[in-house]
C-alpha cells in the first residue's frame, strides 16, 4: 500500500511539474513563480508550432497561438524546453485568460506560464515575459511574478473587432504599466491607437495574417 501511495504521489508531482517549483522564488497572495528582468529585442518572432519542423533559430519563439498548439510544453517541459535552446529568445507561454473562464482557471494559467518561464530561465535562456489579463478581477494575480523595468510582450490579436474587447485591452495595459513599469513592450499583432506613456514599443506582425495575405496575393495573381 505504501508503495502505491508513493507511486501516485510521484505521478502527481511529475504531472504538475512540482519538482521545478521553487518556494523561495514566488510572488503575491497565490505564490506565483517569479521571473527575472530581461533587456532584449528579437529581430523577429516565430510561433512555437514551427520549432520542430521549420525552425528559424535567429527568431524569438512566441506562444500567441491557440492553447492546444503548445499545451505539450506543460505536459513535457524538459523535452520541449530543450528544443528551444538554439533560438534567439523565448517568450513565456500565453495560456489563455478568457473573460468567461472561472477565476480559478485564469489563475492556474498565469501560474503555468510563469513556472515554465522560470524553468527556461533556470536553463539559461533569454526569456521575455508574456503578459495577459481578463477583467479587472484578474489584476489581483495576472501581474504577479513579473519583473519591473523589463522587456515584456503583449498581443493585440483579436481586440479590434469589438469596442468592449479594445477597452478591456487598454484597461489591462494601463494596469500593467502602473504595476510593473516595463522598460519596453513587444506588441504582437499590429498597432493599436494607445498612449504607451513614453515606453519603448516594438511591433511584430501576426505571422498567421501574414501568411493569409500572401496566399490572397498569390491567388489573385493566378486569376
Amino acid at each position: 500500500m505504501d508503495n502505491q501511495k508513493t507511486y501516485h504521489r510521484q505521478n502527481t508531482i511529475n504531472q504538475y511539474n512540482l519538482l521545478d517549483y521553487d518556494t523561495m522564488r514566488t510572488d503575491g497572495k497565490f505564490n506565483i513563480p517569479t521571473l527575472e528582468s530581461v533587456d532584449h529585442v528579437p529581430s523577429t518572432l516565430q510561433g512555437f508550432n514551427y520549432i520542430l519542423n521549420k525552425p528559424n533559430y535567429s527568431a524569438g519563439v512566441h506562444f500567441f497561438l491557440d492553447d492546444y498548439q503548445f499545451e505539450r510544453i506543460w505536459n513535457r517541459p524538459d523535452f520541449y524546453i530543450e528544443k528551444l535552446a538554439d533560438f534567439d529568445c523565448v517568450l513565456t507561454p500565453d495560456f489563455s485568460l478568457y473573460t468567461d473562464m472561472p477565476l480559478a482557471m485564469q489563475l492556474w494559467n498565469v501560474y503555468r506560464s510563469r513556472l515554465i518561464g522560470q524553468i527556461m530561465q533556470n536553463w539559461g535562456y533569454t526569456v521575455i515575459p508574456t503578459v495577459s489579463w481578463a477583467h479587472k478581477e484578474s489584476y489581483e494575480f495576472c501581474f504577479d511574478g513579473l519583473p519591473r523595468y523589463s522587456t515584456v510582450a503583449i498581443s493585440t490579436v483579436g481586440i479590434k473587432q469589438r469596442k468592449e474587447r479594445l477597452k478591456l485591452w487598454k484597461d489591462g495595459v494601463d494596469a500593467m504599466i502602473e504595476k510593473i513599469a516595463p522598460k519596453r513592450i513587444l506588441v504582437y499583432g499590429g498597432e493599436v491607437d494607445y498612449d504607451y506613456k513614453g515606453i519603448e514599443v516594438v511591433y511584430f506582425k501576426n505571422d498567421t495574417t501574414e501568411r493569409m495575405d500572401k496566399w490572397v496575393v498569390e491567388e489573385q495573381a493566378l486569376e
